[in-house]
């Protein structure tokens, strides 16, 4: 298993994986864009499932954030290594088949990190800073906004900080192309590909909303932490967008008194399993900031 093939493998399971195919029209889709062996194809996908870095939701794949976050990471970076821990915890065998070498020393102190977190993260918060970190521009002329405005307050905050120190978020928000494209990956992770709230499963009808507003963020991490996103239907994106629903700390719906009709639109609570501890700091302030009925 060769780490280019295996990121190239991994970029192709991704990008097929957003047509809901079948294992076997996958298989034949990967095999057509990379050239590899069905046999090679078949190994990959079963070793990458056995290390719980990819998982089969019915009859449909579903790529964990750290698999992505290898296959587009730079090589031999801190983000790679780290994301290739997360998968396969550095096994002997897949380290040597991939050739991983670890020369910085601040990798063990990162693991040690990430072993601190919940493990039933999807994504650990060390990797998320470090990955969205090493894609920002980092170009001193790029104008920065909102470098007085106020961070929510994550228990990563100190950390975050530490390692990107700049405040604000860039005054173009094309320039934070790659990081809007690992803020959905990661919510088509966590939510299946499907609305949580109507529950339609057509992931070309969903969009990445995010609960602070990218325009509002203080801190581009905040514009890239899957935290602060729902991945909602176009229906439900503009109701949440413009501040005629917003969730309680436990998911419970709210709605606003200027939403006419409501049963028009298939509304329902979020599985509380959804708001974590960070999810709950960006939703408070979407029902202080964009919620018609401040509360």
């Amino acid at each position: 298993m060769n780490k280019n093939t295996l990121k190239k493998l991994i970029l192709a399971i991704n990008g097929s994986s957003l047509e809901n195919p079948t294992r076997h029209e996958l298989i034949l889709d990967v095999q057509k864009e990379t050239q590899f062996s069905k046999r090679y194809i078949e190994s990959t996908l079963n070793t990458l499932q056995r290390h719980h870095a990819l998982e089969w939701i019915g009859d449909e794949v579903d790529l964990f954030p750290c698999a992505v976050i290898f296959a587009r990471a730079k090589h031999n970076s801190i983000p790679e290594i780290l994301a290739f821990w997360e998968m396969f915890k550095f096994e002997k065998e897949l380290l040597a088949e991939c050739d991983i070498k670890i020369k910085d020393k601040k990798i063990y102190s990162y693991i040690d990190r990430i072993k601190k977190e919940d493990p039933h993260k999807i994504i650990s918060d060390t990797l998320s800073i470090l990955y969205t970190d090493s894609i920002i521009h980092k170009d001193s002329s790029i104008p920065y906004k909102n470098q007085d405005r106020e961070m929510v307050n994550l228990e990563c905050k100190d950390f975050l900080l530490k390692i990107m120190p700049k405040r604000g978020i860039p005054t173009n928000r094309d320039i934070s192309k790659d990081l809007q494209v690992f803020f959905k990956d990661t919510l088509m992770h966590e939510f299946d590909r499907t609305c949580p709230i109507c529950g339609i499963h057509m992931p070309h009808m969903l969009i990445a909303s995010h609960i602070k507003p990218f325009r509002d963020c203080a801190h581009i991490f905040e514009a890239a932490d899957h935290n602060n996103g729902l991945l909602l239907c176009r229906n439900h994106d503009f109701l949440f967008d413009q501040g005629y629903i917003t969730f309680g700390p436990n998911g419970k719906l709210i709605m606003s008194r200027d939403l006419k009709h409501p049963e028009h639109f298939a509304l329902h609570d979020l599985d509380p399993k959804l708001m974590t501890k960070s999810r709950q700091l960006y939703m408070e302030y979407h029902r202080k900031h964009i919620f018609r009925d401040p509360l």
